[in-house]
């Protein structure tokens, strides 16, 4: 709204980047969808830029979310086995009842230039002790390196929020 409609001598509009979903550098960044299929919240932005109004069923939203008391933009280091929480606020604009799956992933590493395939980090058992509204609780990995742990929410309606966090073991 504020970038290309005041520009109505120079600017026709915009596009879609992707419309589906891709691994880059991870498996939620670059897609409208999440690999199960899911809705995220920007579609529901782009029904309401194309229609003027919002669909019949929204999209769940994560916010306040912090992992052990730190933010996704800090440098977290964490020890290897460590019991961490991730914390965060969930909510659904429908108020349906919401679903929290987590998983753990070593830091991509194949790394493709402007769009290549990326194979997508196979996912880290058993670490991840409980999921719920109140938060993620996971063990950190043994093995130094860099990580995400990804929290997904789920509203029973194909619709979804997702967000990461990344650290360091060491």
């Amino acid at each position: 709204e504020k970038g290309i409609l005041p520009d109505t001598t120079q600017c026709l509009g915009s596009y879609v980047f992707l419309w589906g979903q891709k691994q880059e550098r991870t498996p939620t960044w670059y897609g409208l969808f999440l690999e199960n299929g899911a809705e995220t919240e920007i579609i529901d932005v782009m029904h309401y830029f194309w229609t003027g109004q919002w669909p019949e069923n929204r999209c769940p939203r994560l916010s306040d979310i912090s992992l052990q008391g730190q933010n996704r933009y800090d440098n977290i280091h964490l020890k290897p086995d460590q019991e961490v929480k991730l914390k965060f606020t969930a909510k659904d604009p429908d108020k349906d009842a919401l679903r929290i799956e987590a998983e753990l992933l070593p830091e991509s590493t194949e790394l493709g230039e402007g769009g290549d395939y990326e194979a997508r980090p196979e996912e880290i058992p058993g670490l991840i002790i409980s999921q719920n509204q109140d938060g993620i609780l996971f063990k950190t990995p043994q093995k130094s390196g860099a990580y995400r742990v990804f929290v997904y929410i789920l509203d029973g309606h194909n619709n979804s929020a997702t967000a990461n966090v990344p650290f360091y073991v060491n």
